[in-house]
């Protein structure tokens, strides 16, 4: 149940916790009556202090979403909502519609017959689908999520390969690039696991330009790993045409030193993770670029039918 935490976010850490689980809650993730780890477990899972677990679990109290009672710990309420719905009584009840009444006809001017109309048109709003995109960096975790909830009504969750343990139940993306670390990392998920195919963004050619007609540009990228360069120059030579282009490949301990060293004279291409690691000065620089993967528009559609995702409107 470890998402990603932002320590660099204004939210607060334990916040952070509280509606991660909340939103686990919302979507039928945790159920009613399950335990939520003891606070020292969960602090050696979030990799955060007591303090700020037992201050989300108080948060989530609060709420009404969890309860702790010893010794059974602290679990999910959920579903007992109805229990206290029954629990209350006509009186009570009588009391809640006729303030509601009150506060309608107060702000708004509304009479018993158009509230009640106007709460028919109300659609209860119908929690998103969820699913978790495994790749190897949280650049490319978060970039692969972002496209898939700029295009359908689903929450995608990034799970970067260098986080422990496995994604959370349910529906996970992942790419061809990683199929062997996924099969081996969880063997026991691989019925939830639909892998897709990605490729560098079209266009690229065009937005780095070219030289003259009959020399070639020469680009350079840079990865920290051989395997991963050799990889990512194959896949580039679908979108820079060798005609036009020589890639060579750069593999560095430091890519930020790197960048530093190498001065202007050729562009330079950073693989996803590598994007992620450098400062935003170096990104602004006018010879670095991004190598941007995307999905296979094709393929996530094809995912998207299967699943029942609604298309954004």
């Amino acid at each position: 149940m470890q998402p990603s935490l932002d320590p660099q976010s204004p939210v607060p850490l334990y916040h952070q916790i509280s509606e991660s689980i909340r939103y686990r809650v919302a979507t039928g993730e945790l159920k009613a009556g399950e335990a939520l780890p003891a606070l020292r477990d969960a602090a050696r899972i979030w990799g955060v202090n007591l303090h700020t677990v037992r201050r989300a679990y108080a948060e989530l109290a609060g709420l009404g979403v969890v309860t702790t009672r010893a010794p059974l710990g602290t679990r999910v309420l959920g579903a007992q909502t109805k229990g206290i719905a029954r629990r209350s009584s006509a009186n009570d009840r009588e009391r809640f519609a006729s303030a509601i009444l009150r506060e309608a006809r107060l702000r708004h001017g509304l009479d018993a017959g158009e509230l009640v109309r106007l709460l028919g048109r109300t659609k209860r709003p119908i929690a998103a689908a969820a699913v978790s995109v495994v790749e190897c960096s949280r650049t490319q975790c978060a970039d692969l999520a972002g496209q898939i909830e700029e295009a359908f009504a689903v929450k995608a969750i990034p799970w970067s390969l260098e986080k422990d343990g496995a994604p959370p139940d349910g529906l996970v993306v992942a790419t061809y690039f990683h199929y062997n670390d996924v099969r081996r990392r969880w063997p026991e998920r691989v019925s939830d696991v639909r892998f897709l195919p990605i490729a560098p963004e079209p266009g690229l050619a065009e937005r780095i330009g070219s030289r003259r007609r009959g020399s070639k540009r020469t680009v350079v990228l840079c990865e920290r790993e051989e395997n991963m360069a050799r990889n990512i120059a194959a896949d580039l030579s679908r979108v820079l045409p060798p005609d036009r282009f020589q890639v060579r490949t750069r593999v560095v301990a430091d890519p930020s030193k790197f960048l530093d060293e190498a001065g202007d004279r050729n562009l330079v291409l950073l693989s996803p993770r590598v994007w992620g690691e450098v400062s935003e000065r170096l990104r602004k620089r006018p010879h670095v670029r991004q190598v941007r993967y995307v999905f296979d528009s094709q393929e996530l559609e094809a995912l998207a039918a299967e699943q029942g995702w609604e298309p954004k409107t």
